[in-house]
């Protein structure tokens, strides 16, 4: 499967690759690689991305939908704040960047860990 060459990247503070990526800096490159989407990186720790609610900023090109599809945006509260997103591979799978445990790997967005801090599934809208 592609997605095998993505697991055991090693996690690096704001990582854009291809030696270490973030959650953000992860999921950016997959929509370059899979769906030819250049997106709007804003390059900032997860604590500016609070400060600024970047996620309410980005939020208007992404259409929230209850299914998830390869592509989609898998976001995440982290202290209360959508911080943390994930490449849905499928309607319960997703690729992330995981800081603790300290690189890239797929995990079942709907098990208690995850499910519990989700904050909602979006399709890229445009």
């Amino acid at each position: 499967m592609w997605s095998d060459d993505w697991i055991g990247i090693p996690y690096q503070e704001l990582g854009r690759g291809p030696d270490g990526y973030d959650c953000l800096g992860l999921f950016l490159a997959l929509q370059r690689v899979r769906h030819g989407r250049d997106l709007f990186d804003p390059l900032c720790s997860m604590t500016a991305a609070a400060r600024m609610n970047l996620a309410d900023q980005v939020r208007p090109k992404w259409k929230r939908i209850e299914r998830a599809e390869e592509g989609a945006a898998v976001l995440f509260r982290v202290k209360g704040f959508a911080l943390h997103v994930g490449y849905a591979l499928d309607y319960r799978h997703m690729l992330h960047a995981s800081g603790e445990a300290g690189q890239s790997m797929i995990e079942d967005f709907t098990s208690s860990n995850w499910g519990t801090r989700l904050e909602g599934i979006y399709a890229y809208a445009g």
